[in-house]
């Protein structure tokens, strides 16, 4: 864990000292899964694939899996310090809590262009979606209107998920941490690059 939290933070360094302050980059802030959560995603996915999904169908990579807790879009590098700050305070504020997966299904509704592992928004979970809210206003952004519905996304589709059910599950996951994330586009999709990962010690 502390090899991974050096190469985060050299990588959140690089990036303050080799770009312009006004420069802009695609952030969002998140949870990764843990070990044992990726395990049952990776379970979902296998039958998942046996079912009939549209040709097009781009399964999500270990890497790449997270659960959004906000979106803060194109972010000025200037204000990398204060969100680093803010939720370094949120992360020591707020206990590590637990979520239950409950379904697989098309998000975000039916025939929609994602599969998600849903999670229902406990009170500890939309705790800390409104504080990372909050984060976002501190630094001059409007946080997103959509409503708060926790899920991790494990494959997408163009033509959409018309044909597929939704499929039961009975998963507690450890919610455990704060991941900042850098959304990097890429000709196969976009990649996450996590530059700052903070356990919740509250």
């Amino acid at each position: 864990m502390q090899k991974k939290m050096k190469k985060i933070r050299t990588l959140m360094e690089t990036m303050k000292d080799t770009t312009s302050e006004r420069e802009a980059v695609r952030l969002f802030v998140g949870i990764a899964p843990n070990r044992a959560t990726q395990r049952f995603l990776d379970i979902t996915c296998m039958h998942l694939e046996s079912l009939r999904l549209p040709r097009d169908s781009r399964w999500i990579s270990e890497p790449n899996r997270h659960l959004t807790l906000v979106f803060l879009g194109d972010t000025e590098l200037r204000h990398l310090a204060t969100i680093e700050q803010i939720l370094q305070e949120v992360a020591l504020s707020t206990p590590a809590c637990t979520g239950q997966i409950v379904s697989t299904h098309p998000f975000p509704r039916d025939r929609g262009k994602m599969l998600a592992a849903e999670l229902p928004p406990t009170p500890p979970l939309t705790g800390l979606h409104e504080k990372c809210r909050a984060m976002v206003r501190a630094i001059g952004k409007q946080p997103e209107r959509k409503s708060f519905r926790p899920h991790f996304t494990l494959a997408r589709s163009r033509t959409g998920f018309s044909r597929m059910s939704a499929v039961p599950a009975d998963f507690i996951c450890a919610l455990d941490n704060l991941t900042l994330y850098h959304s990097l586009l890429a000709p196969g999709g976009s990649q996450y690059q996590p530059l700052l990962s903070l356990p919740l010690k509250g």
